[in-house]
């Protein structure tokens, strides 16, 4: 997965339902069953917030992170 400031950027240009949408799909590409990642709108602002200010480590964590659980079963 590749999550760079240009990459994140982009998806913080989306509405707060596209947005919904993406992180759905990459919860379940992560091994997060779709039905138990219930989030809700409320949730996703907070997340915008949080991917505003988040810095380039913190990136490379969260993809690191991502491709450790890609495809895993929970």
């Amino acid at each position: 997965m590749q999550l760079d400031r240009a990459s994140l950027d982009k998806l913080l240009t989306l509405n707060d339902r596209q947005l919904q949408t993406i992180m759905t799909r990459l919860a379940a590409q992560s091994g997060i069953d779709p039905k138990e990642f219930n989030i809700d709108l409320a949730s996703v602002a907070s997340i915008r917030k949080a991917l505003m200010t988040a810095t380039d480590e913190d990136l490379q964590r969260i993809a690191d992170q991502y491709e450790a659980n890609k495809g895993k079963k929970r």
